[in-house]
């Protein structure tokens, strides 16, 4: 077989004459000399398409190009709305605010009468819209370009129209952050100065409409003295201060009105309007405006055809590089939703996930103002709102990365790892003040610069140990650091980028290894004793050696050996083979019928999660063909939270343990679960977190791909959770560089398209 997935004739295993796991590529035979290539491609029956007009931003679409991106929506008057947003626009007191939002109206209103119909085409990563009224058709076309920081919405109709492009502006003047939007874990909720909202400027720009916001502030040097390390800032850099951030619209034939109108000199039958988006940090203003104006010249000058088919191909090669298209005989209702929902989900991350911070898990960048009241009791918030802010949770924000390895979405990782490589140097800065010793540790919740939330960490530090946060929920959660490593290096497994892991993800695996070394004592056989610490946010009191950094320490370390090379360092390596020998045990009962969540920890239960199963995920030292796997399915059905909607992980452990039915019901019940006031099929939540939420989606699409292939460093299986009356057609990304194309079907059973090298378990669906 010479792997190419056109020319490959394809190999039948046939369920009913082999044994229920078949080894490396024994299959019945040759079969068939066919191929599994469409005239349609399979995804392009599930976008999403609208036949009547929205009431308000709750009926938006997401569209984005991985860092810039925008809601959109055509109103019951026929305004068009693009709320526009950008995925590190951070202002000065740490929240990630919009850039802003444009209101486009028509001239005559076409689209506010008539027929309608707005649809989002997943494979071109457009939103078309067309209105028919008196006979007149309006068609528009929205993108965010895939290739440059520009949002364009171009038009033709059948008569000439005029048009008016408003700066729906609302930054205009500052106001106290009172109640519960002070509460919603800013970082600066409990501090003791009055906060204020930020505020924009209107810019005068010849034939645009522009605006900023400036950070003529910034809150990083209070964080600093706040967490007793101010001298960091002789090595740092203020990641806020002298930030500007905003936008420009501006078209062929549009001139400006005021300064926040822009409209058609006279109405036309074409036109093509660009927003440019810009971020950065020029020495004044007038600067960043010229640069500004120089992207829009850009933009505009910019051969339409061509970057149109750019954008294009860049997100036809999204899509090729992966898919899982679930049907069935039986239940063909369930299986849309499903698949709709997993691919979705991947489009919201693709619109997020190229930019400057990583994808934000309340939200994502595709918050909107609140229209109506949410089951919290939260309404009339702004489109800047999100509860729990403008920072970072590891266990929130990990998820929707989690799902990337198999789906080949290797460049929309970088954002996720290179913020916690940039926040290196001040973990290891803070941990030589606080302790005293090498290494580094990474809070559960984290400025996107490094540091504690200063509301968690605590303003009143008098008489307090350094290091010690006031907020009990995150006081010794520092599991983040050893979860971090597990996902470099398994993005070493998968990618084969031995170049990127040596020079920058070794050294954070190094520092946070000799933490854990340096850190904690050991018992009286040598062995080591973590505490004082906490399993999760679930157990704090009288808590020692957690399974997850038990778990998390094993796994790690199994990891430095495997690739001891790659680290450059003879001392450590040497050191990290001796501290493997010291980490005691998995914590299991003393009659060895389940996984604990610690060696020891006081019963009361203050959250809802299962530290004991994260021996299962992330950390993946029980599950299929592992020892321990009857005490870990039996762990699983006594877990003491039973959850699967946000970021919950039951369904991801139900798949890993070969739950079949547990991990059907949960999936089939999340992608049926979405905001109910939400018109956008894969905007979740709120749930724990917020408006859309990621975590949800993710959860969701990572145990759909362990149901249906789980890889790792021990080896790969097929089909190791798969319902038997779900078919699938599905390309997958496996680890040591490989890619795996194919469907399965009670039927034909097992039909190879690129079948993957080397060998491999397939398991019977049940």
């Amino acid at each position: 077989m010479d792997g190419n997935p056109e020319n490959e004739n394809m190999l039948i295993c046939k369920r009913n004459n082999y044994p229920a796991r078949l080894r490396g590529i024994a299959c019945l035979g040759w079969m068939l000399a066919t191929s599994l290539s469409m005239a349609q491609h399979p995804i392009d029956r599930y976008g999403v398409r609208w036949d009547s007009r929205s009431h308000d931003a709750w009926g938006s679409m997401p569209i984005g190009n991985g860092d810039i991106g925008a809601n959109l929506w055509v109103d019951t008057t026929g305004t068009l709305s693009l709320l526009i947003s950008k995925t590190d626009a951070m202002s000065e007191i740490g929240r990630l605010l919009k850039i802003g939002r444009i209101d486009i109206r028509f001239s005559p209103n076409i689209l506010g009468q008539g027929t309608f119909v707005q649809e989002l085409r997943l494979r071109n990563g457009i939103v078309h819209i067309e209105a028919v009224a008196e006979g007149k058709k309006l068609r528009l076309e929205c993108r965010v370009d895939a290739n440059t920081p520009v949002i364009r919405v171009d038009g033709r109709c059948d008569t000439a129209v005029g048009i008016e492009v408003r700066n729906a502006i609302w930054r205009t003047k500052p106001r106290p952050i009172l109640g519960k939007e002070r509460h919603s874990g800013y970082g600066v909720a409990f501090g003791p100065d009055t906060w204020m909202t930020e505020t924009d400027t209107v810019l005068s720009m010849p034939g645009a409409i522009a605006w900023a916001h400036e950070n003529k502030t910034s809150i990083w040097h209070l964080t600093l003295e706040n967490q007793n390390i101010v001298n960091y800032d002789r090595i740092g850099k203020d990641p806020l201060l002298g930030q500007r951030f905003g936008a420009a619209v501006g078209g062929p034939g549009f001139t400006v009105r005021d300064g926040l109108t822009l409209s058609t000199e006279r109405p036309m039958r074409s036109f093509s309007l660009c927003v440019a988006v810009r971020k950065s940090a020029e020495p004044s203003l007038r600067e960043w405006e010229q640069q500004l104006t120089s992207r829009l010249q850009q933009g505009l000058r910019a051969d339409a055809a061509a970057t149109r088919s750019k954008h294009i191909s860049w997100w036809r090669g999204f899509w090729d590089r992966h898919h899982i298209i679930v049907t069935s005989n039986t239940d063909s209702a369930t299986a849309f939703t499903v698949t709709q929902g997993y691919l979705l989900q991947r489009y919201m991350n693709a619109c997020a996930g190229r930019g400057g911070l990583p994808i934000k898990f309340n939200g994502s960048i595709f918050t909107t103002n609140l229209p109506a009241d949410l089951a919290g009791g939260e309404k009339g918030f702004d489109a800047d709102f999100r509860q729990w802010g403008g920072n970072y949770w590891f266990q929130n924000t990990r998820l929707p990365y989690w799902t990337m390895y198999m789906a080949g979405d290797f460049d929309l990782m970088r954002p996720f790892f290179d913020m916690y490589l940039r926040a290196l140097p001040l973990a290891k800065f803070r941990t030589q003040r606080y302790f005293g010793h090498d290494g580094a540790y990474f809070t559960e919740t984290m400025t996107p610069w490094g540091s504690y939330l200063p509301d968690n960490y605590g303003w009143d530090r008098k008489g307090k140990s350094d290091g010690v946060s006031d907020n009990l929920y995150i006081r010794y959660y520092w599991q983040a650091g050893l979860e971090l490593s597990t996902m470099m290096l398994a993005y070493l497994d998968y990618t084969g980028d031995t170049a990127w892991f040596a020079s920058d993800m070794a050294s954070l695996i190094r520092e946070v290894t000799t933490f854990y070394d340096r850190h904690y004592p050991r018992d009286a056989n040598g062995m080591l004793v973590i505490e004082p610490t906490q399993a999760l946010e679930t157990y704090q009191i009288g808590v020692a050696n957690p399974t997850p950094e038990i778990s998390g320490l094993h796994h790690v370390l199994d990891g430095i050996s495997r690739h001891a090379r790659l680290f450059r360092d003879e001392a450590f390596i040497r050191r990290a083979t001796d501290f493997k020998k010291q980490i005691p045990a998995l914590p299991v009962a003393a009659d060895g019928s389940r996984i604990l969540p610690a060696v020891r920890f006081d019963s009361a239960r203050q959250n809802i999660e299962n530290p004991e199963l994260y021996a299962v995920f992330p950390y993946g030292v029980y599950g299929l063909g592992k020892p321990g796997l009857y005490i870990a399915r039996r762990t699983f059905a006594e877990r003491p939270q039973k959850s699967w909607h946000g970021w919950h992980q039951d369904a991801i452990q139900a798949a890993l343990l070969g739950e079949t039915a547990e991990a059907r019901r949960m999936v089939a019940d999340n992608f049926s679960t979405k905001h109910a006031g939400s018109r956008f099929p894969a905007f979740w939540g709120p749930n724990y977190d917020w408006l859309p939420d990621q975590d949800h989606g993710s959860v969701s699409m990572l145990a759909l791909q362990r149901m249906l292939v789980q890889s790792d460093a021990a080896g790969t299986r097929f089909l190791p959770a798969w319902p038997r009356g779900w078919n699938v057609d599905f390309k997958v990304h496996l680890t040591g560089g490989r890619i795996a194309q194919g469907s399965w079907d009670a039927a034909r059973g097992l039909v190879w398209k690129r079948r993957p090298t080397g060998s491999f378990d397939v398991s019977t669906p049940q």
